[in-house]
Formats: C-alpha cells, sequence, structure tokens
C-alpha cells in the first residue's frame, strides 16, 4: 500500500513539473518580475521568441518594454482608452 501511495505522489509530480516547464506564452505581468510595469531585456529572456525579436519589439528604444510595446508584438494592439471607445448618450454633454 505504501509503495502505490508514493508512485502515486510521484506520478503527480511529475505531470505537474510537466505542466510548469511547458512553453505557454507568459503575460505581461508574469514577464515583470520588479513589478515597475516594464519587461526588460534580462526579463523578456523567460520567453526565446520576445529576446530573439527585442531589437523590433522595443519600438522607443529604451531597452524595455512597455505594455503597448508587448501588446503590439502580441498581436493584441487593440487597446483603446475608455474616451475612444465610449459611445455618448443621445443629448448628453461632450466630454
Amino acid at each position: 500500500m505504501k509503495t502505490s501511495k508514493s508512485f502515486f505522489v510521484a506520478g503527480a509530480l511529475l505531470v505537474s513539473g510537466a505542466v510548469v516547464s511547458a512553453d505557454f506564452p507568459a503575460t505581461f505581468e508574469s514577464l515583470d518580475t520588479d513589478g515597475d510595469g516594464y519587461v526588460s531585456s534580462s526579463e523578456a529572456g523567460a520567453r526565446k521568441d520576445l529576446a530573439e525579436s527585442w531589437q523590433t519589439i522595443d519600438k522607443n528604444t529604451d531597452d524595455r518594454l512597455d505594455i503597448t510595446e508587448f501588446d503590439a508584438f502580441e498581436g493584441k494592439g487593440r487597446y483603446t482608452t475608455p474616451e475612444e471607445s465610449e459611445v455618448a448618450e443621445p443629448g448628453a454633454a461632450p466630454y
């Protein structure tokens, strides 16, 4: 019985290890390990695609990515400020 329990725990560790080590795309927040609101070139090293494309992605050449540069690379580029996306109600005063 002890052997089967050990086998189960070892199997669970192997499965969880495989999930952790899989090459899933990291989010901006998970890449920004120091929490300064930017992804540095060293932080980007966690993702091979970011590191290989660094010169192209870092548009303003400040050696760090902001959320806009990251989203453009990810193909999201759909961020609009609330003012641009809000539709005024008929008869409402302009902002």
